[in-house]
């Protein structure tokens, strides 16, 4: 049923590491193949973002986390599905090409993803209002998706 599945993790430690145990357990289940997918964090000064309609490029990014930091993120989850007996591999978006979900769909696509797994933070009143990543990726995405809470 699920031959390719996405487990979209984020440096939220309870969270990713939900999402993977949930990956894994598709995995196992329907025999699929695992990508571990993470995009840095990064933000923009608001003002330069503000002055970036008038300029025709983004400001560069800020950004939360090193390279170094996102790749032991995925290596480390890659390396549960693995030990549980899950094909998987990873991959790390830049962070700066966009928003976070629309990298991760990308990265789905590309992956010709049949399920994305992504954490879900649950009713912030911010996510609500502004859009969390997850609920972007509910709303954008062309594959099936599972929420863990």
């Amino acid at each position: 049923m699920f031959e390719r599945i996405v487990a979209a993790i984020d440096n939220d430690p309870e969270r990713s590491s939900k999402v993977v145990d949930t990956a894994k357990e598709m995995a196992q289940r329907f025999g699929s193949r695992v990508l571990v997918a993470h995009v840095r964090e990064v933000e923009r000064p608001a003002a330069a973002v503000a002055g970036a309609a008038r300029a025709s490029a983004l400001p560069p990014a800020l950004s939360f986390e090193s390279e170094e930091e996102a790749q032991e993120l995925v290596d480390s989850a890659v390396g549960r599905l693995r030990a549980a007996g899950v094909h998987a591999d990873g991959e790390i978006g830049p962070g700066a090409a966009g928003s976070t979900a629309r990298e991760l769909l990308g990265i789905a696509q590309a992956y010709r993803a049949d399920l994305i797994v992504v954490g879900d933070r649950g009713s912030r009143v911010t996510d609500v209002l502004l859009g969390g990543v997850a609920h972007r990726i509910v709303h954008l995405a062309e594959c099936p998706i599972l929420l863990v809470r």
